[in-house]
């Protein structure tokens, strides 16, 4: 299941970020690449061990956790560290999937699902298309500045060539307390039914439909 999350970020809070990234120092992005993705991810990403970097990571992380899409559709149990990257013309990450376990050993993250977060305006750059392959086609997106997708850590996907100006993106990683896939999805369609859910209905129905959803929680959702 892929999402998209608009407004994760308005114009003020994405004048914010790019304020805070001005004074951060970048590095190669191979550095945080696993062995198989090392080769072909060329592009830079923000050094954020400093005060400042670490502050912005935690600016970043509350936004994304409190959008109403990402807390419904991916369930957070925990959410991995935040990268920053930057791609310029001739960059790109070729076609790989995310590692499965992330961190040291005693603080490991199962990586269910990864997002990105446009950072830039798609009319400042060319090219630079997150491409999400499946079994029927390759789906690229360039969303606006501000707006997340979410999709599946195991899928193979790729970061299109930039051929033009520079394009700046936030990406992370979420464990779910929902570990099935199929399982997220059918909780994600019931909460849309609960969100559409008429002020006059009948509220015996309502109160089942409630029933239901934690009833599923119970039984599939991990601690």
């Amino acid at each position: 299941m892929r999402l998209i999350a608009g407004g994760v970020l308005d114009a003020e809070g994405l004048a914010h970020v790019h304020a805070q990234l001005a004074p951060l120092d970048w590095r190669p992005g191979a550095e945080t690449a696993g062995p198989a993705a090392r080769a072909v991810k060329r592009n830079e990403q923000a050094d954020l061990s400093t005060r400042a970097g670490r502050a912005l990571e935690m600016w970043l992380r509350e936004r994304i956790l409190a959008h109403p899409v990402v807390a419904a559709a991916a369930r957070p149990r925990k959410l991995g560290r935040l990268l920053i990257s930057r791609t310029g013309p001739g960059g790109g990450y070729g076609d790989h999937v995310d590692v499965a376990l992330m961190g040291p050993e005693g603080a490991r993250l199962r990586t269910d699902l990864s997002f990105t977060l446009f950072l830039s305006a798609p009319e400042t750059y060319a090219g630079g298309g997150l491409t999400v392959l499946d079994a029927l086609e390759d789906r690229s997106v360039r969303l606006p500045a501000g707006d997340l997708i979410l999709y599946p850590s195991g899928a193979p996907h790729r970061v299109e060539p930039v051929t033009e100006g520079m394009r700046l993106a936030c990406v992370g990683w979420i464990e779910s307390h929902v570990r099935d896939a199929a399982a997220r999805e059918i909780l994600w369609d019931l909460e849309g039914v609960r969100a559409a859910w008429p002020q006059d209905a009948d509220p015996a129905a309502r109160l089942t439909l409630d029933k239901a959803i934690g009833a599923l929680l119970r039984r599939w959702a991990e601690t």
